[in-house]
């Protein structure tokens, strides 16, 4: 039985690492008595997949997992286990049964929706926000620096988000955007932040919050959720 689990990473979780958040679910998988499978070899291990990674110190609505059980349970059973076995940081919000065979989840996940909440350093008229956003979005491309096996290498990022959109709330400037996630390339929200400061005239403090609303799959003009394929 092939099972794709839904689960949020709450406030309480914050600061887990991805390393974390596995050994987190496994044992969560274990307290709950799920009939897990292993894979073959010398050192086996559940055969758990998961969606891209979250960093440390984002938050999250909409995370994926698949994870193989030796035999079916029921999904009233599932619920109760689940509900029962999940420490604070973690919450199951959906799950179903998913045909094996198909393409994992890394390769499936292609995109990613976030909120982040930065605060200003200095005032900044709300009015001014939207011909910003616009100037950002009309930039051709946006290099930033990433650290590699090999060093730092520098990465366009532009073509990488979809969507942004902002607005001011209590010296908050508030930010909603669609970027480009998955094994094929990914963008991360503090680097388009870092693209409006750039621009300027805005000024942040540190401190983002990142919240990771969703992971989708998107195919030309078709965007679903890992649950509805």
């Amino acid at each position: 039985m092939l099972l794709r689990i839904k689960y949020s990473k709450t406030p309480a979780g914050r600061f887990l690492s991805h390393l974390d958040l596995l050994r987190s679910m496994e044992r969560a998988f274990r307290r709950a008595h799920l009939p897990l499978a292993f894979s073959e070899g010398f050192n086996p291990h559940p055969r758990i997949s998961y969606g891209s990674a979250l960093a440390v110190g984002v938050t999250s609505d909409g995370e994926y997992l698949d994870v193989m059980l030796r035999e079916k349970v029921s999904p009233e059973e599932l619920k109760k286990r689940l509900e029962e076995a999940m420490p604070p940081a973690l919450k199951v919000l959906e799950f179903k049964e998913i045909n094996p065979g198909g393409d994992s989840l890394t390769a499936l996940i292609n995109m990613a929706r976030y909120r982040v909440r930065a605060p200003l350093l200095q005032p900044f008229e709300p009015r001014e926000l939207e011909p910003l956003i616009s100037r950002v979005m009309a930039k051709t491309c946006f290099y930033v620096n990433r650290q590699g096996k090999k060093g730092i290498r520098q990465v366009d990022i532009r073509e990488g988000i979809y969507e942004l959109r902002g607005y001011i709330e209590e010296n908050i400037l508030v930010l909603e955007m669609v970027v480009k996630t998955g094994s094929q390339g990914n963008v991360r929200p503090e680097e388009v932040v870092a693209m409006l400061e750039k621009e300027g005239p805005v000024s942040l403090a540190q401190g983002l919050q990142i919240h990771r609303e969703g992971l989708f799959v998107s195919d030309g003009d078709t965007i679903k959720s890992p649950m509805e394929l």
